[in-house]
């Protein structure tokens, strides 16, 4: 059989190899999106949320958690920013990173629907796995304070973390 396509004469051999290549692709891509953090970047060391907890209370560290959807047009914006920041990636040593895509996330818990259930959210925790809705994008006034449209903007929020835990253990 023969299929007439822009004056092109495809065989189903033909089209069979079209398809198989082009599923290879979207795969391709699929698995390097889970491999690159899901965008936001490979070189951060992310945790899964079921481990957050406990290793934030082993190390002694805060929780930062990027709550997100694979279809979101403002996280897929959001992602390319946090993989190429550089003052970002050095802050978050300092931190349990949890990349929180889709089910991967604790939004069943309502203690992360502070402000409401948007998206993209950026919320801390203690090293007790607390929500701390104290940290918040300083920048927003009234609605969506978890909001960050840019690495320029978590980056004071993970500062003025660091900040208060600095003071809490000095005393």
């Amino acid at each position: 059989h023969y299929y007439i396509t822009n004056n092109l004469r495809w065989t189903m051999d033909q089209m069979n190899k079209l398809v198989f290549l082009i599923t290879f692709c979207i795969l391709t891509i699929c698995i390097q999106a889970n491999l690159s953090g899901g965008g936001f970047g490979n070189h951060y060391t992310w945790i899964s949320w079921n481990e957050a907890k406990t290793v934030a209370s082993q190390q002694n560290k805060p929780i930062m958690v990027i709550l997100h959807k694979s279809w979101c047009g403002a996280c897929k914006r959001l992602k390319p920013l946090v993989a190429g920041s550089k003052a970002m990636l050095k802050l978050s040593d300092k931190f349990v990173m949890v990349n929180a895509e889709d089910n991967e996330d604790p939004s069943n818990d309502p203690s992360f629907s502070i402000d409401g259930g948007y998206i993209p959210r950026i919320i801390f925790m203690d090293p007790n796995g607390n929500v701390r809705p104290e940290f918040l994008n300083k920048r927003r006034t009234e609605k969506f304070k978890y909001f960050y449209p840019s690495s320029d903007e978590i980056i004071p929020t993970m500062e003025e973390v660091l900040t208060n835990f600095a003071h809490k253990e000095e005393l």
